[in-house]
């Protein structure tokens, strides 16, 4: 017996060896994600976020909680049995004449030493302003958790679309790197040979040497950028850092299209610190209502029994009816100034919450118009640097031509190829700026 249990765990550690490495690819499992346009991207993102899934459930609780709110206004009904022993029954004065002393009274013991009741509870609010205010609390805090997720919808589409345009643009510019610096290095081994023959002086080669060098770190600068944009919309996606995603749109050269300022919707910020007013005006209100009166219903429908030892009937006889209905009004007449106090420090936050709408108001219109602005001055940088950028590729061409035909010495090439990766990198960083405030407009006018 011993031998077989043996045997069976040596099986058992061999299976286990042989299915951790399956179970472990399988946890480290590669994801590939590839998308087509910008459109598919955000529609991607709004469903795999994880940040967002915490706003829709913050929203889909507060739907509850309003749910809650207003059962307050439904009546309660509950069961309830209960078992009481007396161990000194109370006494109660009564007439002389029942026990046959006329003229004076009797401290008599009235009841049974078990008691048993069963029966329904029900309580019902009548008039309860504090309650109708707080059902209006809840459904501000809904709304405030739909302008929440809205606030953060509108960052999210900034984000996706600011990081979508900086792969795309860092893709091409990856692209002509890689042109730029297959060129640059040729021209840097030819200027080599060509010091060695003396036909070329130092300058010219450590120019050519300097285009070289210029070239790989244009290529690394975008490889990083084209990977830290990759990075931020895997963290977008609610991807991992081994899953992979792919953009398979490209980049023309175009430029965005002017804008007006009427075109943006309003800032989703003032939209919430609007519900944010609401809601402490209605706190003001909650503490006024501390002080007005409260009616409610009550009453109780059962059974009783009486016994004189421990134990239950359930006979026709063994229970007593035993009911009763009846009104509670509640009047607050002294607190300890705490509801005093509380309604002063409600209109405190009532305050705050009007001077930080005020002030929300006012910054959002500043921001606004310094937003467009900054924007129409960088697209027009954009297009003037797109105009020398291509200027210069002609020139680069035709000098090169030029040398091809002896036209001209390869340092005159050189200088040439020099003003077009400076013309190349200006407006590669300007288009970038421009996309970068486009990025920031463009989801506040779709």
């Amino acid at each position: 017996m011993k031998r077989k249990m043996t045997m069976i765990f040596k099986h058992f550690m061999l299976l286990l060896f042989v299915m951790l490495p399956i179970w472990a690819g399988a946890q480290t499992e590669t994801s590939f994600v590839e998308v087509a346009s910008l459109e598919e991207l955000i529609k991607l993102t709004r469903t795999q976020n994880p940040d967002l899934k915490s706003y829709l459930l913050n929203v889909e609780k507060s739907s509850y909680e309003v749910k809650v709110s207003k059962a307050t206004f439904l009546p309660s009904v509950t069961g309830s049995f209960n078992g009481q022993k007396n161990f000194e029954l109370p006494v109660t004065p009564v007439p002389g004449d029942f026990f046959g002393q006329p003229g004076g009274t009797v401290n008599a013991q009235f009841g049974q030493e078990y008691a048993y009741n069963a029966g329904l509870n029900l309580s019902m609010s009548l008039l309860d302003w504090q309650s109708v205010l707080k059902v209006k609390m809840a459904k501000l805090t809904f709304e405030t958790a739909e302008a929440q997720q809205d606030a953060y919808l509108q960052i999210l589409d900034q984000q996706v679309h600011a990081n979508y345009y900086s792969m795309l643009i860092s893709k091409r510019a990856i692209a002509l790197a890689e042109k730029d610096m297959e060129i640059a290095d040729s021209i840097a081994l030819l200027s080599e040979q060509k010091f060695k023959e003396g036909v070329l002086d130092a300058i010219a080669l450590n120019q050519a040497r300097i285009n070289s060098n210029v070239t790989k770190q244009n290529l690394n600068n975008s490889r990083q950028l084209y990977k830290n944009s990759n990075n931020e919309l895997k963290l977008l996606l609610g991807l991992r850092e081994v899953d992979s995603l792919n953009v398979g749109e490209n980049f023309p050269y175009s430029l965005p299209p002017m804008l007006i300022n009427s075109e943006l919707k309003p800032d989703e910020n003032i939209r919430l610190a609007g519900l944010n007013q609401e809601q402490a005006e209605n706190q003001v209100d909650i503490q006024k209502s501390m002080f007005v009166p409260k009616l409610s219903l009550f009453g109780y429908y059962g059974r009783q029994q009486f016994r004189e030892d421990f134990g239950l009937e359930f006979g026709n006889n063994a229970w007593s009816n035993y009911s009763y209905l009846g009104l509670n009004l509640s009047v607050p007449i002294f607190t300890g100034f705490s509801s005093k106090n509380k309604l002063k420090a409600s209109k405190v936050d009532l305050e705050w919450a009007e001077n930080e709408l005020n002030k929300v108001n006012l910054e959002s219109e500043i921001q606004d118009a310094r937003l467009m602005e900054e924007y129409h001055t960088s697209l027009i940088n954009a297009n003037l640097a797109k105009e020398a950028f291509l200027l210069y590729e002609k020139n680069e061409r035709l000098t090169l031509q030029k040398y091809s035909e002896g036209l001209i010495s390869l340092d005159r090439y050189l200088y040439a190829f020099e003003d077009y990766l400076k013309a190349e990198n200006a407006f590669l960083n300007s288009l970038l700026n421009t996309y970068t405030y486009y990025s920031q407009i463009i989801p506040r006018i779709q």
